[in-house]
C-alpha cells in the first residue's frame, strides 16, 4: 500500500479527521451537565456523525476513495464510539455490556483488518452492516444522551446489541474467507472467536444489559 501525502489534504479523509477533533470539546462539555453544555454537546454529536455520511459521499463523488481514507474513517468511527460510550457510562448510566460489546467487536475487527492487510497489502473497505452498526449505536447514544424514557431507549439499546452481533458476524466470515485456507485454520479460526465471545459475555453477566 503506498499512500501519497496529498491524500490526507483530500476533503474526505478531512472530515473523518474532524470527528477526532471533534471528540476534544465533546468531552470537554460534558463535564459541566449545565443546559448550555448540554446544547452544545448535542449539536457537536449530530455534526460528528453527519460526518461521517459526507466522507464516504465525498470520496465518491470527488473519486476520492483512498487505501488511507478505508483506514482513517473506521477508525475516526471505532475511537469516537468507543470514547463517547465510556463516557455516557459515566453521566448517563449507559448499560455497560454494551460499550464492552462494542469495543470487542472493534477490537477483533482491527486484528482481522491487520491481518487482511497483511496478505493482500491493501485494507478492506467498510461494509453495509459496519456502517449500521455505527448509525444505530450513534443514535442510541445521542438519545442516551437527552435522556430519552427507557421505555423508548431500550428499543435503541436492543438494536445496538443487534446490529453489533451482525456485523461482528459478518466481519468473521469476512476474515475467514480470506484468513483461513484449509479446514483446519477455519476450525482454529472460529474456536478461538467462540471461545473469546464466551468469556466477554460470561464477564458481563454480572452488568444491566440494559
Amino acid at each position: 500500500m503506498k499512500i501519497d501525502k496529498k491524500e490526507f489534504f483530500y476533503l474526505s479523509n478531512i472530515l473523518s479527521l474532524s470527528r477526532l477533533v471533534l471528540m476534544i470539546p465533546i468531552l470537554y462539555l460534558l463535564r459541566f451537565q449545565t443546559q448550555w453544555a448540554n446544547i452544545a454537546v448535542l449539536i457537536l454529536a449530530i455534526l460528528a456523525a453527519a460526518t461521517d455520511f459526507l466522507d464516504g459521499y465525498v470520496s465518491r463523488k470527488k473519486n476520492q476513495v483512498t487505501d488511507l481514507g478505508k483506514i482513517i474513517d473506521p477508525l475516526a468511527d471505532k475511537i469516537c464510539l468507543g470514547v463517547g460510550l465510556i463516557v455516557l457510562v459515566i453521566y448517563r448510566n449507559f448499560p455497560i455490556p454494551l460499550v464492552i460489546f462494542l469495543i470487542y467487536r472493534d477490537l477483533m475487527i482491527i486484528l482481522m483488518g491487520w491481518l487482511i492487510f497483511k496478505k493482500l497489502g491493501h485494507p478492506t473497505a467498510s461494509n453495509f452492516w459496519g456502517k449500521a452498526n455505527t448509525t444505530v449505536i450513534a443514535i442510541t447514544g445521542i438519545l442516551a444522551f437527552v435522556r430519552l424514557p427507557y421505555p423508548y431507549l431500550s428499543f435503541f439499546i436492543l438494536m445496538s446489541y443487534g446490529t453489533i452481533l451482525v456485523s461482528g458476524i459478518v466481519y468473521a466470515r469476512l476474515g475467514q474467507r480470506i484468513l483461513c485456507t484449509s479446514l483446519r485454520s477455519k476450525i482454529l479460526y472460529w474456536g478461538v472467536l467462540i471461545l473469546t465471545t464466551a468469556i466477554v459475555v460470561f464477564w458481563t453477566l454480572n452488568f444491566k444489559f440494559i
